[in-house]
């Protein structure tokens, strides 16, 4: 197969991330110059902008803030990307007579989730700086550049998989989860799943993904990144459309080190 156009998916992730300073003594918290990062403190009524900029917000040349002995900081942070995916466009071949029927368009899912976490987001190596929650919001805008000159079928999932939190309030609603999707291709098409040979196939450990991404017509399907979140097993949603512009996906994102 070959491309048969591509579609623009702008993210947009914008997160509150709670921290403490547990020690008797001032911390200087380095953060990273290239995130739009606010900082509240003193219940939210004083912010501190542009942080990488103040020259007072340095430290042996690092950017970053100042966390008083046992103050409670929050940390505003909006991370963008855009990134490009390509629809495949199905081959005909013959000119003879032959190939006038070239196959059925199928939903191709497009993307796969990336993974943060509490860790991975801040991985201090400081006993006194502690992580007590995070929440957010998640914006993920899937869109074409012909302005609906041409109607597009296909699948998405979420672009980023919180491990550790829990995701939820998803709009619009998704249409299933990734099992329910490639179990709804082979019915779509009117073919069965690949037996398996127990005996030598890989072993994945409880929860994680362990399915083909190939129909036995030989059209991919799109396989997303095997996931394996800390406080559950977890199916990705997955959103079947239809458009000629595009869909915008939101849902909301939250973790507390005391538990959900």
């Amino acid at each position: 197969m070959r491309a048969a156009g591509t579609l623009q998916g702008d993210v947009l992730i914008d997160l509150n991330v709670t921290l403490v300073n547990t020690a008797p003594f001032p911390k200087f918290l380095v953060l990273n110059p290239a995130y739009n990062i606010t900082v509240y403190r003193r219940g939210n009524n004083e912010t501190d902008l542009g942080f990488y900029i103040d020259k007072g917000m340095n430290l042996n040349y690092n950017p970053g803030i100042w966390i008083m002995p046992y103050e409670t900081v929050v940390i505003n942070v909006r991370v963008s990307k855009t990134e490009s995916y390509s629809l495949p466009s199905i081959t005909c071949g013959g000119t003879d007579g032959t190939s006038i029927g070239c196959g059925v368009v199928v939903p191709p899912l497009l993307n796969s989730p990336s993974q943060l976490s509490a860790l991975s987001m801040f991985p201090l190596v400081d006993g006194h700086i502690r992580i007590l929650e995070y929440q957010g919001v998640v914006k993920f805008n899937v869109y074409s550049g012909d302005e609906g000159t041409f109607r597009k079928f296909f699948a998405v999932t979420v672009p980023v998989v919180f491990v550790d939190g829990r995701m939820y309030d998803f709009t619009p609603n998704y249409t299933m989860n990734y099992s329910e999707y490639v179990d709804a291709l082979f019915e779509y098409t009117g073919t069965g799943r690949r037996s398996v040979n127990v005996e030598n196939s890989v072993q994945m450990p409880q929860g994680m993904f362990q399915l083909t991404p190939t129909l036995l017509t030989g059209v991919s399907v799109g396989m997303p990144g095997q996931v394996l979140p800390s406080n559950e097993s977890y199916e990705l949603p997955v959103w079947v459309v239809t458009t000629g512009t595009g869909v915008e996906i939101t849902y909301r994102v939250e973790w507390s080190a005391g538990g959900l």
